[in-house]
């Protein structure tokens, strides 16, 4: 209890102690007292005549340093040029160059014709320029100027500008060839569908620009080949669906009576059914459309539980169907041999006389020496015939 005691009177003692400590540091932050014997209010207006005012001096004896300039070059003959243009007449006007449009080979202008117009308007304007140049100077010769553009000149020029097409971008002669892969150079219409902003009648005379003047492109032959093969592909499906109707046209329903000959190559992973429903569907969807095809399997009822099918790839399907297609071809073929071989004896028949077509039956059942018998008789009636006619 005595330590509690010492203990809390020693802390009241230090708790005092710092009281006066910030009642006199108080104090002496509001009159600005820095010491005990000078304070911030009281003033010195005694002067100390022998101290120099360093202050005074300084701003009596101040020079002021020059401004920083930016470095030119000097130039004697630009200095000349100066001093003898003071009071001379004013420098002319450089004359407005016609610029000349950029002309890219795929828009098709007529580029030569174009520069060798514009080459001699740029070379009128420059020698009649250099001619006012002179006049107020030395006494010279005047050089020869060229001729200006004629009106028919200046008409050709904008002719030829109209011919060409300026408003065809990079971008839109990729598009175009690229239509033109897929579609053929001639289906203009399916071309106009992939061309944005531009109309079927501009594709149009595109095209038959582009058709003419190919070989104006630096790589034309890169793409005219790409066209070719594009084209040599639509050819391709072309015949195959021909073919494919001709095998169906064969057939009251071909969905189910259509046969294939496989011969040997009939496979047996895909069933009669599975290739009878391909080869029809290929003809109602068009040679190629694999994801459709593939749908198609999905969703027909005929081979719900055929699991092979219904997992085939378009890729697989695709290999099934060239192979299918390839019998279907042969067996076209060899239907359309039979055909006009059947035509051929047709006709051979219809030109046979009816005593050659007897005689032709009866041949293969007569002796030599019958048929030699019977040459005679037909010789010696053909000879009374002649002695009667006389």
């Amino acid at each position: 209890m005595r330590i509690l005691t010492e203990l809390l009177l020693k802390e009241k003692k230090r708790q005092a102690e710092l009281d006066a400590k910030m009642k006199k540091f108080t104090e002496d932050a509001i009159k600005f007292k820095m010491d005990d014997t000078a304070e911030l209010y009281d003033f010195d207006d005694e002067k100390d005549e022998s101290k120099f005012d360093f202050k005074k001096i300084v701003s009596e004896n101040w020079i002021e340093p020059p401004k920083r300039e930016r470095k030119r070059n000097y130039s004697e003959s630009e200095y000349f040029k100066q001093t003898m243009r003071q009071g001379g007449p004013a420098k002319p006007k450089e004359p407005r160059i016609p610029r000349m449009p950029q002309l890219h080979d795929f828009q098709f202008f007529n580029t030569q014709r174009l520069s060798e117009l514009y080459e001699k308007e740029v070379r009128y304007l420059m020698q009649t320029h250099q001619k006012n140049q002179l006049k107020d100077t030395i006494d010279v010769d005047e050089p020869e100027g060229g001729d200006p553009l004629t009106a028919e000149e200046l008409e050709e020029k904008e002719r030829l500008l109209e011919e060409g097409f300026s408003s065809w971008s990079r971008r839109d002669f990729n598009t175009f060839i690229r239509a033109c892969e897929k579609y053929g150079r001639n289906d203009i219409k399916s071309i106009a569908l992939e061309m944005e902003g531009k109309t079927e009648e501009e594709v149009e005379r595109y095209a038959k620009v582009f058709k003419e003047r190919y070989k104006e492109l630096n790589d034309y032959d890169r793409i005219i080949k790409n066209i070719e093969r594009g084209e040599a592909r639509i050819s391709r499906k072309d015949e195959i669906m021909k073919a494919i109707g001709k095998k169906l046209d064969r057939y009251k329903n071909p969905w189910l009576e259509l046969k294939i000959q496989y011969g040997q190559n009939k496979g047996k992973l895909y069933n009669e059914e599975c290739d009878r429903f391909m080869i029809c569907m290929v003809h109602k969807l068009g040679y190629g459309n694999w994801d459709e095809l593939k749908a198609a399997f999905r969703t027909s009822p005929l081979f719900r539980f055929d699991w092979f099918v219904k997992s085939r790839t378009t890729q697989e399907l695709a290999r099934r169907c060239d192979t299918l297609i390839r019998l279907v071809e042969k067996e076209n073929q060899e239907y359309d041999e039979r055909e006009r071989q059947a035509r051929k004896e047709k006709k051979l028949a219809k030109n046979m006389t009816p005593s050659k077509r007897a005689a032709g039956r009866q041949q293969p059942n007569e002796s030599p020496s019958s048929l030699k018998k019977r040459k005679q008789l037909s010789m010696d009636d053909y000879v009374n015939s002649g002695k009667r006619r006389k």
